[in-house]
């Protein structure tokens, strides 16, 4: 008997301290989730590219020699393409440009009484580039060797002579990038042809030199 109410009174304790000590059992608490943070990638200007571009040019035909001398600007409106490689590394973009382009810019004109008709059509370059890109805005400059086909014809003798003039051209623009694939640029350039066979129909010697303002667009593969 004396057993029975023993172990009775035992359940009653046990029960009594399930609810104390079920308390100070600490609770789990479920494992927080750390937000993802999406971060936009620096734009990559590395790889092959191809272009359009037009803009307008002032050429300058000009001659020494005795009085009276050809200082004739020809200006007139451009039509051109471009390609070319670009490697990027940590913000610096470099690489190697050429381009092909006709100018539009054919004038008539007289010095000393004589009538004269000047022009340059198919030009071009190959030229390095060097700059910086903050993201997707690209600062460069360029520089390198560049050629224009001219000619030059008297019109009261009907002599014509026509020359490739080679020489050197710098620059430098402003490129943004509109896509992942797609840019457009604004870029100026001063080209130095030096002298040219063409003013043989004047009978004298001179030289051609230009300065350009382009815009255009690429495409970057």
């Amino acid at each position: 008997m004396k057993s029975m109410i023993f172990g009775a009174a035992g359940i009653l304790v046990t029960a009594g301290a399930l609810p104390v000590f079920a308390a100070d059992m600490a609770v789990a608490e479920p494992p927080i989730e750390t937000p993802i943070v999406e971060t936009a990638g620096i734009y990559d200007w590395g790889g092959f590219y191809v272009g359009v571009n037009g803009g307008y040019g002032w050429t300058n035909a000009d001659s020494g020699g005795p009085a009276p001398a050809i200082d004739q600007d020809l200006g007139g409106f451009a039509l051109g393409a471009f390609a070319g490689y670009n490697f990027f590394n940590n913000g610096w973009v470099y690489g190697v440009e050429a381009d092909v382009k006709h100018d539009f810019n054919n004038e008539r004109f007289s010095s000393g009484g004589t009538r004269y008709e000047a022009e340059t059509n198919w030009g071009g370059s190959v030229r390095a580039r060097l700059g910086y890109a903050f993201d997707r805005t690209l600062i460069y400059g360029t520089g390198g060797w560049a050629f224009t086909r001219a000619e030059l014809r008297d019109r009261d003798a009907g002599v014509t002579e026509k020359d490739t003039a080679h020489g050197w051209t710098v620059g430098a623009g402003v490129e943004q990038a509109f896509t992942d694939t797609v840019a457009g640029r604004v870029e100026y350039r001063y080209t130095d042809y030096g002298n040219s066979d063409i003013f043989d129909a004047a009978g004298r010697r001179g030289d051609l030199d230009s300065h350009s303002i382009m815009l255009g667009v690429s495409m970057k593969f």
